[in-house]
């Protein structure tokens, strides 16, 4: 009654019909979908506000989208910018890394690979109002790593929050701090027996590991060893700009530089796979003409291929924003351009079975 009341109020003071009638009916529509509440109506009519700004926010993007990604209502479409970077970690151009070992990668790699097929990838988890993405990729690397081996495991994301002695819990934290806590504590116990609480606790130590790692490291940073790694050996945990995901709905995203900084990174996710595709030369008569809008016979067919994803190189990337996010709760993002930052800091775990080495912070 409160909500119905606060529209009809609102919309008194909303003269222009168009406004009235398009962005406040998706607002509630929004707010229904979602399960919003506001305390008042000053908070009512500022997440509005937020709102049909973030709308505008998409349309934009969409305008200037050169992969399939499509941008629109999300469940963060009523947090401003900053509000939407408190999901991820701190940014910090230079940082003080620790010694990690470098990987290699073979030279050949198939040119697809999913490996939610092989039903090694848990499930979809939300890692709500805690800054915590970066132990899920780390916990949902060790788990597929796991699983690739024969063993699939559902572990706590929870125990890596509690019992991290270099990183801020769920004030922040990075890949690598995560894998550091996963050696120190000499493994992970499993998601049932150490629930995700979305909140730093005291840390529990009565618990016997379900899977432990030996090591991890680090990918040469680019993309062609990043596809050789996935495509032979597992998942890998990357770094990214998360610009794009408040507005992401679905498709492949692939952006303007200047929308997504490559260079600021402030969100961690699990690749799963990717598409090998066929990537359009930059200035070639295909990728000129459908800039142009694909006029010949040829080359809308090419848009056609272009619009579903058949033709473009991506990435799939699971998330930890729950599943009524993106496609399920994964997103795909262009492969061969450093899109948004993604080569700055690949990471895996090294899964033997034998429990993992003693290590300290880095200093």
């Amino acid at each position: 009654m409160f909500l119905l009341c606060t529209i009809c109020a609102l919309m008194v003071f909303f003269p222009d019909t168009a406004y009235a009638s398009s962005e406040m009916v998706q607002f509630v529509n929004f707010i229904q979908k979602f399960n919003k509440s506001y305390e008042s109506a000053e908070e009512f009519q500022y997440r509005l506000s937020v709102f049909s700004n973030n709308l505008q926010q998409a349309k934009r993007l969409q305008r200037e989208e050169l992969g399939t990604a499509e941008y629109g209502v999300t469940k963060f479409s009523d947090l401003t910018a900053e509000e939407f970077r408190r999901y991820g970690i701190y940014s910090n151009g230079v940082l003080d890394l620790p010694n990690i070992k470098e990987a290699t990668t073979a030279a050949t790699f198939p040119k697809s690979r999913d490996w939610r097929t092989k039903g090694v990838i848990s499930k979809v988890k939300d890692q709500k109002q805690c800054r915590s993405c970066w132990a899920f990729a780390v916990v949902g690397n060790i788990e597929a790593q796991w699983g690739i081996q024969g063993c699939p495991k559902n572990l706590s994301v929870q125990q890596v929050i509690d019992c991290g002695p270099c990183d801020d819990g769920c004030k922040g934290g990075y890949p690598w701090d995560a894998y550091i806590t996963v050696l120190m504590q000499g493994g992970l116990v499993n998601e049932s027996e150490y629930q995700y609480q979305a909140i730093r606790s005291t840390c529990r130590r009565d618990l016997h590991p379900a899977a432990w790692i030996y090591d991890f490291q680090m990918l040469p940073k680019n993309e062609e060893n990043m596809a050789s790694y996935v495509g032979n050996n597992g998942t890998l945990t990357v770094t990214i700009n998360s610009v794009m995901l408040q507005h992401y709905k679905n498709g492949i995203i692939h952006t303007l530089h200047r929308n997504c900084d490559p260079d600021y990174v402030d969100h961690v996710v699990l690749i799963v796979g990717y598409v090998k595709g066929r990537t359009m030369a930059v200035g070639s008569q295909s990728e000129m003409s459908w800039r142009n809008g694909g006029t010949t016979m040829f080359n809308a067919t090419h848009w056609k291929q272009k619009k579903e994803g058949k033709c473009l190189p991506y990435w799939i990337m699971k998330n930890s924003y729950g599943s009524d996010w993106g496609e399920k709760g994964y997103f795909r993002i262009f492969r061969g351009k450093n899109v948004c930052g993604i080569t700055k800091y690949p990471l895996a775990a090294t899964v033997l079975f034998h429990k993992g080495k003693h290590t300290s912070c880095p200093t």
